[in-house]
């Protein structure tokens, strides 16, 4: 658990808060829908690149979705007092860490297996012997 000399000042919290709260309405704003247009165009070439471009935005759209849920569930911690801490161990989140990405939920080191996991395809199980 997070000792006191790792926690988190007030004025610290209030300050991640309101970049949270900025970027959150940064990420709500107007969605450009021009890049999702379905054309049909007589060039096969042109038609694939316009696929690709398609394609391209649907993943931004997708990061941006990911990113709001996460910068919600950041504020949700911070109204319940367990912001900076991580989800998984319960250790500190360095401050380092929060500052590059304030909405991060996980350390570093849980961060690496819950991907390392995700990009196995499976969740990891214990086996008994």
């Amino acid at each position: 658990m997070a000792t006191a000399i790792n926690a988190l000042t007030a004025a610290e919290i209030k300050r991640r808060k309101a970049a949270l709260e900025a970027k959150l309405r940064e990420l709500l704003g107007p969605i450009d829908r021009a890049d999702l247009q379905i054309e049909y165009l007589a060039d096969p070439l042109d038609q694939v690149r316009l696929n690709v471009e398609r394609e391209v935005a649907l993943q931004r759209i997708d990061h941006h979705a990911r990113t709001i849920r996460d910068i919600r569930a950041a504020l949700e911690r911070i109204e319940s007092g367990t912001y900076g801490i991580c989800t998984d161990c319960e250790e500190p989140v360095p401050r380092k860490r929060l500052d590059i990405v304030p909405w991060a939920a996980l350390c570093v080191p849980c961060q690496a297996h819950a991907e390392s996991t995700e990009y196995d395809g499976a969740p990891e199980f214990e086996h008994a012997a």
